[in-house]
């Protein structure tokens, strides 16, 4: 299989054994041109993460690997760009979770709010991404602050979940994390504007 990076092409065997040597050579590369690895191209699709099960359950077909790697700011604008998009699209969304919980939550209402719940891990992992790393001129301390209000609301929606009120979890989504969504839409909004 070819592996293209930065105008360069590596030769690799369709072979488990050389996955390390492949995913070093990318990830040193990236490193060195101080940029952040936003997806790869694997024979025509993009794939944006679990790369290395991805390549690993088709090591035998793969024949082309085009790193798409983008500039620190260009991905902070990414994420950001994402995360205002997806916070958009989900308070609608919070809004029918939050009146069937009030009510009796059907099968569907619990598929929808474990999505939200997925939704708010990747915003914390975006989150922490974005306070942690140095290289950008955000408010790393106000994104620190929305943070662990993100976690600690999560915690007590947890706790809600395990002793299955789900009247206690429509208030938690109603009066803590929808305000705290839209507290994010603007804050977020704001960085994706400017």
């Amino acid at each position: 299989m070819q592996l293209n990076i930065f105008g360069q092409t590596f030769d690799y065997r369709n072979d488990r054994s050389e996955l390390e040597a492949m995913f070093q050579k990318i990830f040193s590369m990236i490193d060195e041109a101080d940029r952040q690895l936003s997806h790869l191209v694997i024979d025509g699709v993009e794939v944006y993460d679990d790369f290395e099960t991805y390549v690993e359950e088709r090591i035998d077909f793969i024949r082309t690997i085009d790193v798409v790697a983008v500039t620190i700011e260009e991905y902070i604008q990414d994420v950001l760009q994402t995360m205002h998009s997806y916070l958009l699209r989900a308070l609608p969304e919070i809004e029918r979770i939050i009146d069937e919980f009030y009510q009796t939550p059907s099968e569907d209402a619990w598929m929808r709010f474990e999505q939200m719940l997925e939704g708010i891990q990747w915003i914390d992992q975006a989150l922490y991404w974005l306070t942690e790393h140095p290289k950008h001129s955000l408010d790393r301390q106000a994104l620190a602050r929305i943070r662990e209000t993100l976690a600690e609301q999560l915690r007590q929606l947890l706790q809600a979940v395990e002793a299955g009120d789900a009247i206690l979890i429509a208030d938690l989504i109603q009066y803590e994390i929808k305000p705290l969504w839209k507290k994010m839409t603007e804050h977020v909004q704001t960085n994706v504007v400017n």
